[in-house]
């Protein structure tokens, strides 16, 4: 009677390929199963921040005043005047007019509808400002720092890099990190403003990583006609490389990867 057994050379070789295989599709696994996260906590938070918004409007009794135009009644505009640095100094309609006040929107009353989402929401901590040196945020980068790293070719200058984000300074890395005001929720949730609820940002896993817009922190912005507000992306979108808009978030919410 004969006994068969592997060889030795035989259990290496096929320990090899597994472990070949492994090297090659786990990473990936492990990618696809942080993307699924990560889309379940924004789902979460989305829906969270939507329906606080519902409170307040129904605490007002009406649609408070702190809103962008989900449709600009004064059509586009454009910067006719920067500055040496880069900022944009003045902005005309395209038909040669001055920008109303009302140009953005309406956001007479976002002090108010601040003070009501504090008492919806479920406040740890407030920075109102130097938020990374207090220790409400981690170190974001800014839109300008994004620019520069996605321009792969080295084709803008600084300046060039200042004019296109002229129009939202407050998303530049100096005034994250020094200037904006954050907010730490009890489950870890980061709230980022921009300047108020009519245009923040959500980071929905907090500090945990990887920190980074359009992996798990995404920009809102609150949009009406007078109608009930409705939550969408964009608003000096910033997306790293890699990353996916909070308008697709939002689009694909309830779709089945």
């Amino acid at each position: 009677m004969k006994n068969f057994a592997f060889t030795l050379a035989e259990v290496l070789i096929t320990i090899g390929i597994i472990g070949v295989v492994a090297a090659i599709t786990i990473p990936g696994l492990i990618t696809e199963c942080q993307k699924m996260v990560i889309k379940n906590q924004f789902k979460e938070q989305y829906s969270t921040f939507q329906q606080a918004i519902k409170t307040v409007e129904f605490n007002f009794d009406y649609t408070p005043n702190c809103y962008y135009w989900k449709k600009n009644p004064y059509g586009s505009n454009s910067c006719v005047e920067y500055s040496a640095d880069g900022n944009c100094k003045k902005y005309q309609l395209s038909n040669g007019g001055d920008l109303p006040s009302d140009y953005n929107g309406r956001m007479g009353e976002c002090s108010a509808v601040k003070e009501e989402m504090k008492k919806i929401l479920k406040v740890a901590q407030i920075c109102t400002n130097k938020a990374y040196e207090k220790g409400c945020i981690p170190k974001y980068k800014g839109i300008d720092t994004v620019k520069k790293e996605n321009d792969t070719n080295n084709t803008l200058t600084d300046l060039d890099i200042a004019k296109s984000t002229s129009g939202c300074q407050a998303w530049r890395e100096t005034n994250i990190l020094n200037s904006r005001e954050a907010w730490v929720l009890m489950d870890g949730t980061i709230i980022l403003f921009y300047s108020g609820f009519q245009l923040f940002a959500i980071d929905v896993n907090g500090k945990r990583g990887p920190n980074k817009w359009g992996y798990d922190l995404f920009p809102l912005q609150s949009k009406s006609n007078g109608d009930p507000i409705e939550l969408v992306g964009g608003g000096c979108e910033v997306t790293e490389k890699g990353g996916v808009s909070a308008s697709v978030m939002i689009k694909n919410l309830f779709n089945k990867k």
